[in-house]
């Protein structure tokens, strides 16, 4: 598959910005509606707004999923959902501020036990998200599997210590 651009791939490439910058202005929003209720009263506006920041983590992933498997015809697209990853990275540590661990949330204490380790990880899957972005612009269409692989290496770096396992989650009470 090359990754070469054309006009339908730049009117893509625009509409997935736009989606993009629409779904970051939700999440930034439920942020500011998360600020003004850390002062007391329920968890769940912190809870929802981290959700939200990782669901736009695991929407970009699965997009780059899929079209790696299933060999789509996207120039540049795999670049841009690794930057929006890569941009995320910015909203996790923050979203992660206050710490709540009960309710419908799947955040490990360590989070707040081990603040230093937690935002290691984040910075390594924030450097493997702009390493992707690099490899799918690139001249090298080969270099995209092992960006990949490091990329979700260092997705599960930061979810096995932090975050609870499946059998654990609040999904499955």
């Amino acid at each position: 598959m090359t990754f070469r651009e054309d006009s339908t791939v730049s009117g893509f490439r625009v509409r997935l910005l736009g989606a993009a910058l629409v779904v970051l202005g939700l999440a930034l929003a439920s942020q500011a509606a998360a600020d003004s209720h850390e002062g007391g009263g329920s968890d769940e506006p912190t809870i929802k707004y981290r959700q939200s920041v990782m669901s736009i983590v695991g929407t970009n992933m699965g997009a780059i999923g899929d079209i790696l498997k299933n060999q789509l015809a996207l120039p540049g697209a795999v670049a841009v959902h690794a930057n929006l990853m890569a941009e995320t990275a910015q909203l996790i540590a923050p979203a992660f501020k206050k710490q709540v661990t009960t309710g419908a949330t799947d955040a490990k204490p360590k989070i707040w036990q081990d603040r230093a380790k937690f935002e290691k990880a984040i910075a390594s899957y924030e450097e493997a998200a702009r390493g992707l972005a690099a490899a799918a612009s690139g001249p090298d269409p080969a270099a995209i599997g092992p960006a990949m692989k490091k990329l979700g290496k260092s997705c599960g770096g930061c979810h096995k210590p932090f975050r609870k396992p499946k059998e654990e989650s609040y999904k499955r009470k």
